[in-house]
């Protein structure tokens, strides 16, 4: 009987789900670049430092103000607000993410929302999957995306998302979390928030007094 009861609820959740442009995955992370720290703040690097420059003492250019639309193959990104506490995104965590997408040419708002997701697992485009490590709780971080690590050639939503479009996305991770029950929302692409809760509520105020759970008597 129990079984019965989490299907339905399984299957009523997954319907009522009404994300359109969460980035969702449909590339490969090979071309993934490596990373550097710089003052807690984690940047791409998309090239090796020019040994003349560094012999001449010039500065490192800053990968997210070089950014080229149309040219540049990693991401970048820069943290505009640091979070606070050892509660960092890494590989495994489910992570639950408010943000912002617009298209990087025009500065178009394409979707925005909360999302979460368990990372590394291929649920989101690279470019998220990649560019959201290493934030801490309360941080908030703007990502450039080119094309190859966000929706390639295919582009998204209709024609919302272009072909070839470099995106930019502005995050604020709200939480971390692992464990069954997270994986499980996440699986739902919804979040522990005061919709999710009431919709649940509502649910098994219906569902369970058909079982005999619940009456008084």
């Amino acid at each position: 009987m129990l079984c019965r009861k989490l299907s339905f609820l399984s299957v009523f959740l997954v319907a009522c789900d009404t994300s359109a442009f969460v980035p969702q995955a449909r590339l490969s992370s090979s071309l993934l670049s490596q990373h550097q720290r710089h003052g807690g703040s984690v940047v791409a690097i998309e090239a090796q430092e020019d040994e003349e420059a560094s012999s001449t003492g010039s500065l490192e250019m800053d990968p997210f103000d070089n950014y080229v639309p149309g040219s540049s193959a990693m991401f970048a990104y820069k943290d505009t607000v640091v979070g606070i506490g050892d509660d960092y995104a890494k590989e495994g965590d489910v992570v639950t993410v408010k943000y912002e997408g617009r298209l990087l040419s025009t500065n178009q708002q394409f979707d925005s929302g909360t999302f979460s997701f368990k990372m590394g697992e291929g649920r989101v485009i690279p470019g998220w999957d990649e560019g959201l490590k290493g934030m801490i709780v309360g941080g908030k971080r703007t990502i450039k995306i080119p094309p190859n690590l966000a929706y390639g050639a295919a582009g998204a939503g209709d024609g919302t998302i272009p072909p070839n479009a470099d995106l930019i996305f502005d995050c604020e991770l709200q939480k971390v979390d692992n464990g069954i029950i997270a994986e499980a929302i996440a699986n739902f692409g919804l979040g522990l928030n005061v919709r999710t809760i009431s919709l649940v509520l509502l649910i098994l105020s219906i569902i369970l007094p058909r079982f005999g759970i619940g009456e008084k008597g």
